[in-house]
């Protein structure tokens, strides 16, 4: 067995010591790549003894079967699935200082049994308080049939999971669960080499694959398929595989349908692209999955095509590509998706993603900051994408970028009324104050229905904004934060602007916008380039409110390098200059 890496072995750490107390329930997150499995089995290495037992519970039976396999070879653990031993008005079967690996639908069909005869009890009647239940995919758990299972457990829980998110607004984690343990962002393993950077693509607006139709909060697939020209999902598709950097590159390409990855298949053939596809277990036979895979490995397939299989924890060659030919409403699914290609690569390479649904516009690049929560989710908070395009390249970046990393394309211009950067596709408004193209921060609504009084100081907004917070108003106080930014353009000190800018970046951090946070705290920090004493504690303000934010986002890297400048500005201040 493999060493742990420093953030996996604290995050074991961390995990062994919230699962002490008897009755613990928690969740461990932890992106895509990252090695929950091998967390996980330090972890049960140590945890089964003198007779201690385990059950895994996984939602997919190729997972039970390799969650089984990497138990006992990489860690010795003596863990079987054993699902298909399992007789229907027995109790969950067990194996003292070992791990019995069961799938969730099973689970859920017994718990069925038993609670129709009076008798749900006995699922765990071989289990006792000291005994572990680890619930796998964990993001799973709040439906009906797993919450009545885990609720039923007599021991303590450990869920594991990338993506603590329901697609449901109504479903949070706190009933099942009292303490939530999040590991390093993605960013900061990419940082650290442990995961692979990515480069994102995105084809023209025309050219991307859309969704309409609305079920359960998800995109429906057959809805998906009926909104869109087959063309776009299979022939234009390849097309922007064969001219994008990724051509020629290992990928892993998400269909909507076994029809589409069908055709799919086809117009990569059709190009002369070797190309396959693997489906669910019903249409696609072990001994068939085995070759696909084989020959993925061996380079004698370029692209693999499937529906709903490699996301979840199921066991592919690496990739340097991922296509995403769907787009989704899931958080989860999107960032299962993406992480298919982030696992670290031998000789340090990158990943390309292709999403051809701009999934991007709505959940993010990959390596968003992004704060975790057992919580409901409720709303998403309003505001704008959280990516910008090229329209040269196609490129899809940071919206703080104002020229394209890849080619250098200018992606927006400076708005001559507030100041602010914005991409190309915020220009579509006209400020009845100035009378001048202006950006979309500066729209008519802006200064309707006596929200905004131009008559007004900065200072005024400040103060109002304050009370609002105060009052737990924090969209008044957003909107407040703006029209002292507004404001502040025309009659403020630079150091004053740069304060009103951090403070709105801190709504926006609290709210839970932290790419818009990310975006005015870097327009802060330009702000306050110019030099003197009011720009100077301006300054030392914003690295200390986002170091503060980075620690809450727990980015320990990023926030100890906003500190180290903040340690840096007073050093260089000057005595008199009294900055604290």
């Amino acid at each position: 067995m493999a060493p742990l890496y420093d953030y996996q072995q604290k995050l074991l750490e961390d995990s062994q010591e919230a699962l002490a107390p008897e009755g613990a329930r928690i969740i461990t997150q932890l992106p895509t790549g990252g090695g929950k499995t091998v967390i996980a089995g330090a972890l049960l290495k140590d945890f089964l003894l003198d007779g201690r037992k385990a059950v895994w519970l996984t939602h997919r039976e190729e997972l039970a079967e390799q969650s089984a396999n990497r138990l006992k070879e990489d860690w010795l653990i003596p863990a079987m699935p054993a699902t298909e031993i399992w007789k229907r008005e027995e109790p969950a079967p067990d194996f003292p200082n070992g791990v019995a690996v069961l799938k969730a639908q099973t689970v859920t069909s017994r718990t069925n049994d038993f609670e129709k005869n009076d008798e749900l009890n006995r699922l765990w009647k071989n289990f006792g308080s000291d005994d572990l239940l680890v619930v796998d995919e964990v993001h799973h758990a709040p439906a009906r049939g797993w919450k009545r299972a885990i609720k039923q457990w007599p021991g303590r829980v450990w869920g594991l999971t990338a993506t603590p998110w329901r697609l449901s607004l109504r479903e949070g984690f706190e009933d099942l669960f009292d303490t939530l343990i999040p590991g390093p962002q993605t960013a900061d393993l990419q940082d650290q080499g442990y995961l692979a950077r990515s480069r994102v693509f995105t084809p023209s607006a025309e050219n991307r694959i859309i969704g309409k139709e609305i079920r359960q909060g998800e995109y429906a697939p057959n809805g998906i398929e009926r909104a869109n020209d087959p063309v776009i999902m299979t022939t234009l598709a390849v097309d922007f595989w064969q001219n994008s950097p990724a051509a020629g590159r290992q990928t892993i390409a998400y269909a909507v349908s076994q029809g589409h990855a069908r055709n799919l298949v086809k117009a990569f053939r059709d190009k002369g692209i070797a190309a396959d596809l693997i489906l669910s277990t019903s249409e696609t036979s072990q001994s068939e999955r085995v070759r696909v895979k084989k020959d993925f490995e061996a380079r004698r397939i370029t692209v693999l095509v499937n529906v709903a299989v490699a996301t979840e924890g199921f066991d592919l060659p690496d990739a340097s590509c991922v296509m995403i030919t769907r787009p989704t409403k899931s958080l989860a699914l999107y960032l299962q998706m993406v992480g298919r290609g982030l696992r670290r690569k031998d000789d340090g390479s990158d990943c390309i993603i292709l999403d051809l649904a701009g999934n991007a516009e709505e959940h993010g690049l990959p390596e968003k900051c992004r704060k975790w929560s057992l919580a409901k989710r409720g709303n998403p908070a309003a505001g704008e994408p959280p990516v910008s395009h090229c329209p040269r390249c196609y490129s899809t970046t940071h919206p703080k970028h104002q020229k394209c990393p890849e080619c250098g394309a200018d992606l927006g211009k400076q708005c001559p009324l507030c100041g602010t950067f914005r991409p190309w596709s915020r220009w579509t408004v006209h400020c009845p104050i100035e009378h001048e193209t202006v950006c979309d921060r500066c729209d008519p609504n802006f200064h309707s229905g006596g929200r905004y009084d131009p008559k007004q100081n900065s200072l005024f907004y400040a103060q109002r904004a304050d009370e609002r917070v105060s009052q737990g108003d924090l969209e008044g106080a957003l909107e407040d934060w703006s029209f002292a930014v507004h404001a502040a353009r025309k009659e403020s000190p630079q150091g004053q602007l740069a304060g009103w800018y951090v403070y709105r970046a801190k709504i926006h951090a609290e709210m839970g916008n932290i790419d818009l946070a990310e975006v005015d705290f870097s327009t802060a920090e330009s702000i306050c380039e110019g030099g003197g004493l009011l720009t100077a504690v301006a300054s030392l303000f914003m690295y200390q409110e986002r170091a503060k934010m980075y620690d809450e986002l727990a980015c320990p890297d990023k926030a100890e390098l906003d500190r180290q400048k903040a340690k840096e500005l007073k050093d260089n201040t000057s005595a008199d200059s009294n900055v604290e």
